[in-house]
């Protein structure tokens, strides 16, 4: 029988579809009016830090953002001479300062790291490098990075102006984690793809930054690697002692075991679910599709053999283990340019608390993405804004706010706060009732003819055990009544109206 009830209202919705009805009163505002930016491309902040914000330009710059309350800005380093960029005025293009992170010890130590593009002369040639370095702060100044105090850690050549990755963000597990494109060109001309011993190419790397007991060392690559003392292996990186990949045979003493997950062809923006671990890449596409893959260690988001979950070849490897996209879409209504997004944690939208938030620079749009597993129960379109295309997006660190950066011409560029607007109507329970094994459930105040959905879990802890029940639509004067089938052995069930 049932012990219990309990019912919480959130706006959201459950279906299966990418395109979901919008969300109404979605919008995005200037999160920092009076402030501009030059084609920003990576929002950070140090842990534990309330007040700062830190926001990359492309052209070789770090902006912080200090006293987010009465905000100012001011120019914390300045790389743009190292940096090889398309200058202020351009806002497209993939060279540049493309990603920052800061340590997870960053309050005592003072180590942050920037991955960007820019010339070099190594053993591979002279020109332009992928490179991937580790700065300090200024021991006198806590609002000024210290240009001078550069370590390189990787400088790879790099034949292409494009697919260059170049995320950088710190694990739950204090690993430093760095998004690797194919090198550029088109359908991974480069021949990057499906390979684990050549190149810092089509790969999510994780490295241990601090040289922890029991960590390996990097195998040499004596074209790219300056150092083989500056990082560490985590030793249950998947590829670390592979003699075999894709059913053929390899030298373990050349596989680049830095390879955390593999078959990337341009993770241009990815995020760690700081509560979860949970890491999301949100993939480029070529011509067809544009996806998010849920990564974990190991895995093998397949390009070159599939774009999404569109196979390539009949040819696959013996065994070939493919993790497949959790969401995709097809390069239509101008979309052809996926963002990868972030998990909300704030508590100024809360029926949106646990989402991912991800967008399409292309068309504009945002949507929330909720899973269970690979299953996804939630895609909703909240906003479509042609006006801010959003090219990567952070986080608030005094209210968990969702940012996004928005590149335009010139040094006019903003970072926008995503807000809502509306006041949802909130129903109200006034009648439950259970008859044999059907539980009625009615009340009023929903809002006027939307649809709604009665989910139902036995864990209220656990988002991912929560499950849709049934379906209904309030009426013009937003009255609801569903029916739900108990079964008999149910001890205690929890229940929920959701409300897109």
């Amino acid at each position: 029988m049932l012990g219990f009830l309990r019912v919480f209202f959130i706006l959201s919705i459950c279906t299966q579809s990418l395109i979901a009805a919008t969300a109404t009163g979605y919008t995005l505002t200037n999160a920092f009016p009076g402030l501009t930016f030059s084609n920003p491309v990576s929002i950070a902040s140090p842990p534990g830090d309330l007040n700062r914000l830190f926001v990359v330009e492309r052209r070789g710059r770090i902006v912080v953002i200090t006293n987010l309350v009465t905000p100012t800005r001011s120019i914390f380093m300045d790389i743009s001479s190292r940096v090889t960029s398309a200058g202020d005025t351009a806002v497209g293009g993939e060279e540049g300062l493309l990603g920052l992170a800061f340590h997870p010890g960053y309050a005592t130590n003072g180590f942050f790291y920037v991955f960007y593009i820019g010339n070099a002369t190594t053993p591979a040639g002279t020109g332009r490098h992928d490179i991937l370095s580790r700065f300090t702060v200024s021991g006198a100044n806590p609002n000024q990075g210290n240009s001078g105090s550069e370590i390189p850690y990787i400088i790879q050549i790099d034949n292409a102006n494009n697919h260059n990755g170049g995320d950088l963000h710190f694990g739950v597990d204090g690993y430093l984690y760095v998004s690797l494109g194919d090198e550029g060109g088109s359908y991974g001309v480069y021949g990057n793809t499906q390979k684990i011993n050549r190149n810092f190419f089509s790969a999510i790397m994780r490295l241990d930054v601090d040289n922890r007991v029991g960590s390996l060392p990097p195998n040499p690559h004596s074209s790219a690697l300056p150092s083989l003392t500056n990082y560490s292996i985590p030793p249950d990186n998947y590829f670390v002692g592979a003699t075999t990949f894709n059913n053929v045979a390899v030298n373990p003493a050349n596989v680049r075991s830095e390879f955390w997950a593999v078959g990337m062809r341009n993770p241009w923006r990815f995020s760690i679910d700081p509560l979860t671990g949970t890491t999301y890449v949100g993939h480029v596409g070529q011509d067809n599709i544009e996806w998010v893959n849920i990564v974990t260690n190991g895995a093998n988001c397949g390009w070159n053999f599939y774009e999404g979950d569109k196979k390539w070849t009949n040819n696959l490897p013996v065994g070939f283990a493919f993790t497949p996209p959790v969401i995709e879409y097809g390069h239509t209504n101008s979309r052809n340019c996926i963002i990868g997004g972030v998990v909300y944690h704030g508590s100024r939208i809360p029926q949106l608390r646990g989402a991912y938030v991800y967008g399409d620079h292309s068309s504009g749009e945002l949507w929330a993405m909720r899973h269970s597993g690979m299953t996804v129960t939630e895609n909703s379109l909240l906003l479509s804004s042609t006006s801010a295309r959003v090219n990567a997006f952070g986080v608030d660190p005094s209210n968990g706010d969702i940012l996004g950066a928005t590149p335009r011409s010139g040094t006019n560029s903003t970072i926008e706060r995503l807000i809502y607007t509306n006041r949802v109507p909130v129903p109200v329970i006034s009648q439950v009732s259970q008859s044999g094994t059907v539980l009625s459930i009615s009340g009023t105040g929903g809002p006027a003819n939307q649809t709604y959905y009665l989910v139902a879990s036995t864990n209220i802890e656990s988002s991912s055990l929560w499950t849709p029940v049934g379906t209904g639509v309030f009426n013009g004067s937003g009255v609801f009544s569903i029916d739900s089938s108990v079964e008999p052995t149910t001890t205690h069930r929890f229940y929920r109206l959701q409300v897109p």
